[in-house]
């Protein structure tokens, strides 16, 4: 058996004071990966279990469904560690007791103890936002993805025309990624906007930001990724 390098004086108490309540995950690891600490967000997010002790082991080693994953967030850990820099990564990965695919940004930083010795790094994980350049200028928040409706009147096919069409793609570029034909999305798209509540495409992008299918993004276009943040 591996032995533990946890040591509660590698981590001051004023930072467990801090981390502990905080709404964002943290978590704190040793220079191979192993847990120091975790916080209660950060079991959250990464649906560890009640119970489960966590310091000393790798993410691997208490979520084996990860191991393969795992690795390129060690990669990027290493060279946190050898170049004393923070790195900032977008994760795409199935998050939270919903297990559901969503991009998550985590924050990673060298972690030095009271001595000045660095001991591994401190993450900070915090669900990514979204908004375009005209929310931006019109003052506008930043808003989570939304991958699945609930009790909505539109086919799924429906929500991936909206999605290309509401980001100013044209009926051709529409039915290029849909694999389908001018004349279909034409007629997809009359039908969408009757079940809006009109004939036309005026009022189209006021009722998708209004009904929040603005955020709406379609499930298969996201995929698990590692990316740095330059």
């Amino acid at each position: 058996m591996s032995q533990m390098h946890f040591n509660p004086k590698d981590i001051s108490n004023q930072i467990i004071y801090h981390l502990t309540p905080h709404p964002h995950p943290h978590h704190i690891r040793d220079k191979v990966s192993r847990y120091l600490y975790m916080n209660p967000a950060m079991a959250e997010l990464l649906n560890v279990p009640k119970g489960v002790p966590v310091e000393g082991k790798r993410l691997s080693e208490i979520k084996t469904d990860t191991s393969e994953f795992f690795e390129g967030i060690k990669k990027q850990e290493e060279r946190v560690i050898q170049k004393e820099t923070a790195v900032s990564l977008l994760i795409t990965a199935n998050f939270g007791k919903e297990n559901r695919l969503q991009p998550y940004i985590f924050d990673i930083h060298p972690f030095f103890d009271e001595t000045g010795q660095l001991v591994g790094t401190l993450a900070e994980a915090r669900q990514c936002q979204f908004f375009s350049l005209l929310d931006y200028i019109q003052g506008k928040s930043p808003k989570t993805l939304t991958p699945s409706l609930l009790n909505t009147m539109l086919t799924q096919r429906e929500l991936e025309i909206i999605f290309y069409a509401y980001h100013a793609l044209s009926i051709k570029e529409v039915g290029e990624y849909l694999n389908l034909s001018h004349r279909t999305v034409e007629n997809k798209l009359q039908c969408i906007y009757e079940k809006m509540g009109g004939h036309h495409q005026k009022g189209f992008r006021k009722y998708i930001q209004d009904s929040g299918l603005n955020q709406f993004i379609p499930q298969h276009l996201l995929a698990s990724s590692i990316q740095i943040i330059d």
